[in-house]
């Protein structure tokens, strides 16, 4: 308490004797003191109509009942460190709690919000926004579909892209199974659709460091436009994703265009993207059944690696039109002619304990990707159409030519690889434990000789 005050009393001062002799040359920085003082703002909208464009709002410890909307480039900061949060807590169930309406850049940083309607942090249009060791709890979530932090450029006439960054915040979207027990089991009744981060149309995303927690819908939810063109691009790097419960039985990551917006042979899929998946660890430590997989990647490209995808598939798990359960799903199996294939490799990742599949393939995806260097949870490699009897590799049926969707898993690492940071093995001791495989000449299974290669 005697650290707050303190630091109050620095900031008022400041206000008092610096801020004033600024007046004339526009403010920089405001100081947010619901305490008052000469210079202050006493609520953070305040603060914004301030301060210049450009410039800082500064918050000190507090609970602020306010909805807040951001109409000029500007950071957002709370202040006060260890002395006290700063809580943004507005009253109601406003359907946004803080809205981003400038395509100048927005940074929020060091802030609490706690929000009771439908949607955290949200930019529509062309904006810049980013969000940093921030946490965002939704408070007795409406049902409904809701987000926690979120930016829809879609349409987008312009052709003018925009851009979200969310680093080092806990998102949570409060959907715990002991709360809506159907979250785990998928009897009715329905709970709430929360996605802690979400991005669609023309868009460019970066999530990384995160820890994301009880979403009533995937947890990562990355889309293209509406009108199923334009160009979505996403970084989802080294984020901890855990008890994402998709009420539609979609993944903890879903790259895909939004419930049932199919392509057809009058509106092709015409959206292009890169969608990199690396570094994250996801679980299922709810055990629900409404978790279907732990990336479900339907459109676009990129990398999925380095990922620890442990336990997400159960037993219980649901086949949805586009997916059926795995570890990570590529490709659809819902009008597999219309979607075309996803240019991806899968690489360096542990898939550990999942049930049903550790990786599955549609029907569209050929010619064949990259799946070396998995470790599957035991040495021998996947099962499925694997010669192992780790996490399964299943490939569904109606490729043409027949077999012409199996990845190459060969080699496959004998031991957990995902955080190693080495990619060789081969060279050394690291390379001497470090893969398995088969040949991959023939029909799969066959050949059943080790290989010598490099995981690179």
């Amino acid at each position: 308490m005697i650290t707050l005050l303190r630091q109050v009393f620095f900031f008022t001062l400041f206000a008092v004797y610096v801020l004033p002799a600024a007046a004339s040359a526009g403010r920089s920085l405001v100081l947010v003191n619901p305490n008052g003082g000469q210079g202050t703002a006493k609520t953070i909208t305040e603060g914004i109509a301030m301060v210049d464009p450009g410039g800082k709002v500064m918050v000190v410890p507090g609970t602020y009942n306010e909805a807040i909307v951001i109409d000029k480039g500007l950071t957002l900061k709370a202040v006060g460190g260890k002395s006290g949060a700063v809580i943004v807590e507005p009253t109601g169930t406003p359907t946004i709690a803080v809205q981003i309406t400038t395509s100048a850049p927005v940074v929020i940083r060091g802030l609490t919000l706690h929000y009771g309607g439908f949607n955290g942090i949200r930019g529509e249009g062309i904006v810049d926004v980013t969000v940093e060791g921030v946490t965002v709890v939704a408070v007795n979530p409406p049902l409904g579909v809701g987000t926690g932090v979120s930016v829809a450029n879609d349409p987008n006439p312009s052709g003018v892209r925009a851009k979200l960054t969310v680093r080092d915040s806990f998102l949570d979207g409060s959907v715990s199974c002991a709360a809506w027990p159907s979250a785990c089991t998928g009897v009715s009744p329905s709970f709430p659709q929360i996605f802690p981060v979400v991005v669609r149309g023309d868009v460019d995303l970066v999530a990384e460091r995160n820890l994301i927690r009880r979403a009533g819908g995937a947890c990562i939810f990355v889309q293209p436009r509406n009108d199923l063109a334009g160009e979505t691009n996403a970084e989802i790097l080294d984020n901890d994703l855990d008890e994402c419960h998709p009420l539609g039985r979609a993944g903890a990551i879903f790259v895909a265009p939004a419930g049932a917006n199919n392509p057809s042979a009058t509106r092709p899929l015409s959206a292009t993207g890169i969608v990199n998946i690396v570094g994250n660890t996801i679980r299922n430590s709810s055990l629900s059944c409404m978790t279907t997989t732990g990336v479900s990647y339907i459109v676009f490209g990129g990398r999925i690696e380095r990922n620890r995808i442990e336990g997400v598939v159960q037993p219980c798990a649901f086949d949805t039109n586009r997916t059926r359960p795995a570890a990570i799903w590529l490709g659809s199996r819902l009008l597999s002619n219309l979607f075309p294939r996803v240019n991806v490799t899968v690489r360096f990742n542990d898939i550990v304990g999942n049930a049903q599949a550790g990786l599955r393939v549609a029907q569209n995806m050929t010619p064949a990707i990259d799946a070396s260097c998995n470790w599957w949870n035991d040495a021998s490699g996947p099962s499925g159409v694997g010669p192992g009897s780790g996490d399964a590799l299943v490939v569904e049926p109606g490729a043409s030519p027949p077999g012409s969707n199996v990845p190459l898993f060969a080699p496959w690492a004998v031991e957990p690889i995902a955080e190693t940071g080495e990619e060789d093995g081969e060279d050394g001791d690291r390379g001497a434990r470090g893969v398995g495989g088969e040949d991959r000449a023939g029909e799969p299974g066959a050949g059943r000789q080790r290989v010598e290669s490099r995981c690179d």
